[in-house]
């Protein structure tokens, strides 16, 4: 174990590390420390390893609205409770034009609250369900829940084993243990990344600009025998994916767990719907000939991949190697070319 400041480096210290790194900010400079998020139940996990360690959590509410292109500030105003509240514009990255008012709220379960413009009024309300936090109104708006817990061991702590400056991985995160990669990653994920599970397609990805930082996680996760893809995505933009079962079954089995509501539920729909219909590595020919000796007849590569619930492509390629080994026969007389096991059953 590593500690500092009575502070103890375990897998949720290193899910806490990692989620600030990507998700949230930190100064010891200004005794600053926040992270906002639009999930409960994450905001709800960081709170919990925050009161773990006897600190006290601030709460608040962050809104964000869209307003017209080019409105000025004092052309508005929020009233909530029949009070103006403190706002200031945030103009886009992208386009000057396109600005929001940005306000910060004390905590509450619900709000309403009112947008003045040009005698227009614009009522917004705001709720706290048990996933998300739901904001409805005419006018488009994002709230997101913001936990504050700047305390000196835990700045001391962030300042020792995550560098602020540049983003990278831990040297802590060593390929020996697995369970703190498992939290590490899974932070990663809930913040950052993705999970895609529909039709044939099974794919968790991080998607950022930060080269190197996803380069370094590429080579991690291969050095713990988790196969995935480092690449260039778009021009400023890069990513780690995975696609495999047996990487997702490694991910599992090294304690990956999601505390993002919708990408819990994400993955355990996908780790059921792979292991439907799994085949480890190495184990492909014993698996397509079964499959084919099953069918006691001849068939094309699509009637195969339909009976196996597979893609084509993929069907093809090993019923390809399958052909040139011998292991299997075809009919070359017929197009598309007809695949069967030779036996007593199949004439």
């Amino acid at each position: 174990m590593i500690a500092t400041s009575e502070i103890t480096i375990n897998k949720d210290m290193v899910y806490l590390i990692e989620a600030l790194k990507v998700e949230g900010y930190w100064s010891s400079k200004s005794f600053t420390l926040t992270l906002q998020n639009k999930d409960i139940p994450f905001l709800n996990h960081i709170e919990e390893i925050a009161k773990n360690l006897g600190i006290k959590v601030g709460k608040r509410t962050l809104l964000k609205i869209r307003l017209k292109d080019n409105t000025k500030k004092e052309d508005i105003e929020l009233m909530w409770d029949g009070k103006k509240l403190n706002f200031h514009i945030e103009k886009s990255p992208f386009d000057n034009n396109k600005v929001k008012a940005v306000t910060s709220l004390p905590y509450k379960k619900n709000y309403k609250i009112k947008l003045l413009y040009k005698n227009n009024e614009y009522p917004i309300k705001i709720i706290y369900l048990k996933d998300k936090i739901s904001c409805n109104g005419d006018l488009e708006c994002w709230v997101y829940g913001d936990l504050r817990f700047p305390n000196r061991k835990i700045l001391e702590f962030l300042d020792k084993y995550a560098n602020k400056k540049k983003l990278e991985i831990g040297a802590y995160l060593s390929p020996k243990n697995t369970e703190l990669i498992a939290s590490a990653f899974s932070a990663l994920i809930d913040c950052e990344g993705s999970i895609n599970f529909y039709g044939l397609k099974r794919l968790i990805r991080v998607r950022m600009r930060n080269k190197d930082y996803l380069e370094q996680w590429g080579k991690l996760l291969t050095k713990i025998g988790i196969g995935c893809k480092f690449r260039k995505n778009t021009d400023k933009e890069y990513e780690v994916n995975i696609s495999g079962w047996e990487d997702f079954d490694r991910l599992s089995k090294i304690g990956v767990n999601f505390y993002n509501s919708k990408k819990e539920k994400e993955w355990e729909e996908m780790m059921i719907g792979f292991k439907r219909n799994q085949i480890s590595r190495g184990s492909y020919k014993e698996f397509y000939i079964r499959e084919l000796k099953k069918l006691k007849k001849k068939v094309t590569s699509e009637e195969f991949a339909n009976h196996l619930k597979k893609g084509k492509r993929v069907v093809n390629h090993y019923l390809s190697k399958l052909k040139k080994e011998g292991s299997i026969q075809y009919d070359k007389t017929h197009w598309p070319h007809l695949y069967f096991i030779s036996t007593s059953s199949v004439r």
